[in-house]
């Protein structure tokens, strides 16, 4: 029996643009667009996170929102000049399941240092009682706590969307010592940084993007993870076939020093989270479980509550379905 976790909303895997920046190298300081959306309130999180993966810089929520309508919400995001704003608001669409483009206006944004703008706003949060992410550069408020470091690049998974705290709660919940964990689309490797903190004793992130290995790698290395409590593995979009022995990547190996071995379906963990987008999530079923051992717990999100049921019968076959709110 394996254990299956739903969160009733996005996480994904995404890094953009900054997310592997080094804030020490010339800054852009390029034009930009500045794309503001109106969406449902239910798929914020999910769009603004989508968004990332097809071509957005960076995304904020409107927290304190003007929208006439009490339902929906506006999204502020950044794209690069030349950046096809259409496609890309169609894609994240299709991605999450939306089967209409959100409403949006474009503006010629100013010439700015927008990464650094952008950086310079992240501060410490606190996830819980207990447990803070902290940006790098920042003291951490309370240093007995869990604190979390992250350089506060644009990549999904400083801690600010609603659903990668639910990961994190899930995640201190599950972990008890000693556990292997594998998170499936590290993107920033908080999660898997997490797991080691709250006392896993191996901690696996997978991705599809090179960008999303050296910045889970640099966070891992701020965090003094010991790279053999550690590994990260660059695999194919599709087989999650290891790609760490294509020339192409041989930069992003040397940039880690954590282990980049091929991924093994012999490999078996007590914890497995996926996360990455709705679709790939669909696709994927069947692999993604195969990571489980007997009796494992695997956390699913990208989900909205309506689309559990109908859209996870992939998942129908495991016994026992838990979800996560």
């Amino acid at each position: 029996m394996i254990n299956l976790v739903s969160s009733f909303s996005s996480v994904r895997s995404c890094t953009s643009l900054a997310a592997s920046h080094d804030t020490s190298a010339t800054t852009d300081s390029s034009a930009y667009l500045s794309v503001r959306i109106r969406c449902p309130k239910e798929v914020a999180d999910m769009f603004s996170e989508a968004l990332l993966c097809f071509g957005a810089s960076c995304t904020s929520i409107d927290e304190q929102d003007d929208c006439e309508s009490s339902h929906e919400i506006h999204i502020d995001s950044v794209f690069p000049q030349f950046q096809d704003v259409d496609v890309c608001l169609s894609q994240a669409a299709d991605s999450i399941g939306l089967k209409e483009i959100p409403a949006y206006e474009v503006k010629m944004g100013e010439q700015c240092d927008w990464i650094q703008k952008t950086q310079e706003s992240f501060h410490p949060l606190e996830v819980t009682e207990g447990l803070w992410i902290v940006p790098e550069g920042r003291s951490p408020p309370d240093v007995g706590a869990t604190n979390i470091i992250l350089n506060p690049g644009l990549a999904f998974g400083t801690g600010e969307h609603s659903t990668t705290k639910l990961c994190l709660l899930l995640l201190r919940g599950l972990i008890k010592g000693g556990e292997f964990f594998l998170d499936y689309g590290t993107g920033s490797g908080i999660l898997a940084i997490a797991a080691l903190k709250f006392g896993a004793s191996l901690s696996v992130g997978i991705d599809v993007d090179p960008q999303a290995i050296t910045s889970a790698s640099r966070n891992a290395a701020l965090n003094d993870i010991r790279p053999e409590t550690m590994e990260l593995r660059l695999v194919s979009n599709k087989t999650c076939t290891s790609l760490m022995n294509e020339g192409t990547n041989e930069a992003v190996k040397e940039q880690s020093t954590y282990g980049m071995g091929p991924v093994s379906e012999t490999e078996k963990y007590d914890v497995v989270i996926a996360n990455i987008l709705l679709n790939p999530l669909l696709e994927l079923a069947d692999h993604i479980v195969s990571y489980a051992k007997p009796g494992a717990v695997v956390g699913l999100s990208g989900i909205l509550s309506e689309q559990v049921y109908s859209k996870m019968a992939g998942y129908s076959q495991f016994q026992s379905l838990w979800l996560f709110k």
